[in-house]
C-alpha cells in the first residue's frame, strides 16, 4: 500500500500528459501547417 502511495503522484502526472498530449490545442499548435499559415508579412510605412 506504501508503495502506490508513493507512485501515485508520478502515474498522476503520466495521466496529465498524455491526456494534454491528445488534446485538439495541442495537435493545432504543434501543426506544421497551421503554423505556416500564421506567419504573414506586415507592410512597414516609410516614413520620411
Amino acid at each position: 500500500m506504501r508503495q502506490i502511495k508513493n507512485l501515485f503522484p508520478l502515474i498522476a502526472s503520466i495521466g496529465v500528459f498524455f491526456l494534454a498530449w491528445n488534446s485538439p490545442m495541442w495537435k493545432q499548435m504543434y501543426e506544421s501547417r497551421s503554423v505556416e499559415n500564421e506567419i504573414k508579412s506586415i507592410p512597414v510605412e516609410v516614413f520620411k
